[in-house]
């Protein structure tokens, strides 16, 4: 059986890092996207289980990103969460159709909680 993959694309490099050793220590693959345009071409090559996605990215934005992989056929079911910083739930629900439970606000959140999504949505 192939191991489970988690996209992060975030151009942080100290918080994908932290990321990745999180999603190996859980036991999945970590695949790893500095901006926008990586991090479509490694979803649409790779199809990830699930996508860590962070909306403001040097290139093209996370509203981008998110609306390219939609756009395939994979894409359209493809499990993402939201990571930002920056911008308001009502932004972000003008922008992109998730639910509520698919964003997290930074640094509302910690790795722990992150953890425990990951596991959520991996195992549920």
């Amino acid at each position: 059986m192939d191991k489970k993959s988690i996209l992060v694309v975030e151009d942080s490099h100290y918080l994908a890092e932290s990321l990745s050793d999180m999603i190996n220590i859980k036991g999945y693959e970590a695949l790893m996207a500095p901006n926008g345009r990586e991090g479509v071409r490694i979803a649409l090559e790779e199809h990830p289980d699930l996508i860590l996605l962070d909306i403001r990215l040097p290139d093209i934005d996370g509203y981008e990103v998110f609306r390219q992989i939609r756009e395939d056929v994979w894409g359209k079911k493809a499990r993402i969460v939201i990571l930002t910083a920056s911008e308001s739930i009502v932004n972000i629900a003008k922008n992109i159709d998730l639910p509520s439970e698919d964003i997290l606000f930074k640094p509302e959140w910690s790795i722990i909680d992150l953890a425990k999504k990951i596991t959520d949505i991996m195992e549920g």
